[in-house]
């Protein structure tokens, strides 16, 4: 009976595979394919089980993708019903991944009055029910808002997303999950005020190659505003590169160098830096030893949150900081040159930026 399963899933499988050979052309039916391989048991058997073993992973990666899809159908039904009438603020994150933007969305997170997403960009992006960055409307703002309410209460690790609470800020070696469980912080918050979406760097690559008009959705859209967290670059160099997060900055490899790596992140603050001086309204940075009470109330200012009280103590304890890794002289002295090169235009910035180099 077992055998017989399998057969037919493996059929199954088969029916639905995108990359089957096609028959030959009429025209080249004289081909031969009359072979004459000599395989024994072994080379058969090995030859099966690498057939079975593919065609078992494409199966599972397609009902994956179709298991998510199918998900996502039924959470934009159910979140139709979500009440938004009291959300001021919808906040994005941009700049690198490994920048302080987990701990940014798990501080926003213990707020009674923020909701927050982690990740789910793939889930989001290329959607046209709800990518809002792509022939942006209200409309698709607001869709976008429940969806993001309904699915950032479940979820999972990594870029299928959710809560964050499937983050690894929540893990036993940490204090979050200890901190929200005594605070009663609730995984979908009971008023809503300003919703968090932490998808950094690709919501950073997205609205630059689509071109994205932010002034013109600014225009239209007062809800709308962008936050960069700025952990020490060369820190956040050394962990996208040891994390394989390196990867999701255009033209890098895990094999490219701490130097490359720091200057996209560099390149990435600068940017975002740009954008403010069109926009400041819109966009608010941090530096990781700026973290305090004054802090945490300009940022809540920035949401259109209260600054809870309870609130500021409860972040203040969450927001420890890991001590930093050490560095060569060479790169800090290639860093100091690039910040001073490229940051001219962005004196307080750039001084900013310098103080990590003691």
């Amino acid at each position: 009976m077992k055998t017989l399963f399998m057969v037919l899933f493996l059929f199954t499988v088969e029916a639905v595979a995108d990359d089957l050979p096609t028959p030959p052309a009429p025209e080249a039916a004289d081909f031969d394919f009359d072979f004459d391989f000599d395989f024994d048991d072994f080379e058969l058997n090995f030859l099966f089980g690498a057939w079975v073993a593919r065609a078992l992973r494409k199966a599972e990666h397609r009902l994956s993708h179709y298991g998510i899809a199918l998900t996502d159908v039924i959470d934009l039904r159910k979140s139709r019903h979500h009440d938004i009438r009291d959300i001021e603020s919808v906040c994005l994150a941009l700049g690198p991944y490994r920048n302080l933007t987990t701990l940014t969305a798990t501080t926003l997170f213990l707020h009674p009055n923020c909701q927050v997403l982690n990740h789910a960009g793939q889930r989001i992006y290329g959607n046209r029910q709800v990518d809002f960055l792509q022939d942006f409307s209200e409309e698709k703002l607001n869709r976008f808002l429940r969806f993001a309410i309904q699915i950032s209460s479940s979820g999972d690790r990594g870029d299928i997303g959710g809560s964050i609470t499937h983050s690894h800020a929540f893990d036993s070696r940490y204090r979050t999950k200890e901190i929200c469980e005594k605070a009663g912080v609730a995984t979908r918050k009971a008023r809503i005020k300003s919703l968090f979406w932490k998808e950094s760097l690709r919501t950073s690559n997205v609205i630059r190659e689509r071109r994205v008009d932010l002034g013109d959705i600014f225009e239209k859209e007062s809800r709308l505003r962008f936050l960069l967290p700025i952990r020490n670059p060369m820190d956040c160099a050394v962990s996208n590169l040891k994390t394989g997060h390196v990867d999701r900055f255009p033209g890098l490899t895990r094999s490219s160098s701490t130097q490359e790596c720091v200057h996209a992140i560099l390149d990435e603050i600068f940017w975002f830096a740009k954008l403010q001086s069109e926009f400041p309204d819109r966009f608010h940075y941090f530096f990781e030893y700026d973290i305090s009470p004054a802090m945490l109330v300009d940022l809540a200012g920035f949401l259109q949150l209260d600054p809870d009280v309870t609130w500021i103590d409860n972040a203040l304890v969450a927001m420890k900081i890991n001590p930093g890794y050490d560095h060569e002289d060479a790169l800090a002295r290639s860093y100091l040159d690039y910040v001073n090169s490229e940051g001219a235009c962005f004196p307080e910035l750039s001084a900013g930026l310098r103080a990590f180099v003691h």
